[in-house]
């Protein structure tokens, strides 16, 4: 059986005045998700019930992207390509973990 992944996407950070744009790999996006595998997104979540894994997998991604949501903390990398006198040609950002506010975590520091 061949094995579906996610599209990789961009997600819009804001914090009131500043606007970032990041790129976010499929690995990424499924953890986001709690895991649930894009192969399943078809199938209901119990036999008796009508709900997808798709339909929970969309009540998610609301929840995180509605305006007001809960905070979270973000991993990101950057890559700045600038001139000769400093000004940016270039300016890339990739997420590279991503932590729901109250979920525990190692570290805010890069290893």
């Amino acid at each position: 059986m061949k094995k579906i992944y996610y599209r990789p996407a961009s997600m819009t950070i804001v914090d009131g005045i500043h606007k970032v744009c990041i790129h976010v790999g499929s690995k990424l996006i499924e953890k986001i998700l709690l895991n649930i595998s894009s192969d399943g997104l078809s199938r209901v979540i119990a036999p008796s019930s009508e709900i997808t894994y798709g339909m929970v997998a969309a009540d998610l991604f609301h929840s995180l992207l509605a305006g007001g949501g809960a905070p979270c903390v973000v991993k990101v990398q950057s890559l700045f390509v600038l001139d000769e006198n400093s000004y940016p040609l270039q300016q890339d950002f990739s997420l590279l973990d991503f932590f729901p506010d109250g979920v525990k975590h190692a570290s805010y520091a890069l290893p």
